[in-house]
This record gives structure tokens, sequence and C-alpha cells, in this order.
């Protein structure tokens, strides 16, 4: 499947816009499917609620932190991007989002704690890789190793890294730390054990210990909780996705 098909495929199965086809199909079949409409504000509420969004967002932490105890024996760290840069004029140029700085901080602890040379991985018009790298040496006083340009997509996250590090490194048989968000991890460790690496999950920013639910102010709806929620349901989704191309062997 095109880029292009695959990303209006995906967002129409996704809120907001899942939630605009349904209300369109129940104004138009009013007499047979009229509930639909609300239907769509009952599921847009709970998306919105801290409740929700948590239960959504832990169904994906299948990943515990990071035990430092043998991660020296990898070959690489990867971290992968988290979104196109955005221009910032405070800042004179591109700057990573908030979802990479998250990544780009922990992943520095972690080349801290582990001494292991950093692989960036995100690719775009102006690179992820790119404004990621720059932004570790200059905060962090960090250089990566490498930096893959060409992925737009977490399985060519995968597989542009595997061809980085098996032709840089020499070896076939790649021991990895994988830095990404906990709800990101799932899905980045098939895609990078599909391709043949010996994935070390490295999983950063956690939800709450529990879920919220106690106090009103939870259940109030909050842009911040949808936020969440559509990230898990792209996830979700993403999962969905993996699981059918390996069944009908589709392309990804």
């Amino acid at each position: 499947m095109k880029p292009v098909m695959r990303w209006c495929l995906k967002q129409s199965l996704l809120p907001p816009v899942l939630l605009i086809w349904m209300i369109v199909v129940g104004l138009i079949f009013k007499t047979t499917l009229g509930w639909l409409p609300w239907l769509a504000l009952f599921v847009l509420y709970g998306l919105s609620t801290s409740p929700v969004a948590t239960i959504l967002s832990k169904g994906l932490e299948w990943y515990e932190a990071l035990d430092t105890g043998s991660c020296q024996e990898a070959d690489a760290i990867v971290i992968l991007g988290g979104g196109y840069p955005r221009s910032t004029p405070e800042y004179e140029g591109f700057q990573p989002t908030a979802l990479s700085l998250e990544r780009i901080r922990y992943g520095a602890t972690v080349h801290r704690q582990c001494g292991v040379p950093l692989l960036i991985s995100g690719g775009g018009e102006r690179s992820e890789a790119e404004t990621m790298a720059e932004t570790l040496r200059k905060d962090y006083g960090i250089n990566a190793r490498w930096q893959e340009k060409q992925s737009l997509t977490t399985w060519q996250n995968a597989l542009y890294s595997y061809d980085m590090l098996s032709r840089d490194l020499g070896k076939e048989n790649l021991r990895i730390i994988l830095v990404t968000h906990s709800w990101h991890m799932p899905r980045s460790v098939l895609s990078y054990q599909k391709m043949g690496f010996e994935v070390i999950p490295a999983p950063t920013i956690f939800t709450w210990s529990e879920v919220p639910w106690k106090k009103l102010r939870y259940w109030l709806p909050q842009i911040r909780n949808l936020r969440t929620s559509e990230l898990a349901l792209h996830e979700y989704l993403g999962l969905v996705w993996y699981w059918l191309s390996d069944r009908l062997h589709i392309d990804n």
C-alpha cells in the first residue's frame, strides 16, 4: 500500500476523523443510524478523560524500565524520532518535537550509564535524526555515531537501522538498546525483532502507577487526555496492521 493511501486509511480509523464520520453518517441516515452521533459524543467524552486515557496507555506498557546490568554488551543504543522537526523562531531553526526531546533525554541517560554508541533514527524533508543529533550534541555534549535519515515509519526505522549497523559493524547478529516511549515500545520491538535484532527495551515516560478515577476532576474532559488516547489508539491500530500484514503477507 502506498504511503499516502496508508496515511489516509489510518486517519479515517482514528479520532477525530472517525468520530466525524460517525456523526455525518448518523445525520444522513437518521431513521436507522440516528444513534451514531450520540455514540460519537460519548466516545469523545471517554477518550478525553484521565481514566480512559490511562487505561489505554497502560495496556501498551509491556516492558519494564531498563535494567542497566547487562546493557554494556549491546552494539548500539537506538533512539527513535518522535515526529518531524518544527521551525522555531526563538531558536532560529528546526528543533525536535516534544516527544523526540523526551526520547533524547532518556537516550543520553542510557548512553552515560552503559557507554554504548548511539544511533538516531528518523527521516523526513528535514530529517529527525539530524535535528535530534544536533540537540544531543549541544544540550548534552554527546555525539551520535550514526544518523539514519531515510525512515518515515517505525518499520523503516528498523529496516534502515539494520542496514546501517550491519554494514558498519560487519556483523549480522546485532544487539541493541531501543529507546522510545513506553506506549510506542511494543510496535517498535516487533519491528526491530522482525529485522533480526536482539532488542533490549529501554522505555521512557510511563503512565500513572494506578488508574486515576476517584476524584471528580479526573472525569472532566481535557484536550491532553484526548491526545494521549489518540497516541495509544494509533499504536493499537499499528499492532493490528502488523498482525494483518504478517497474516496476509503484506509488505510494510
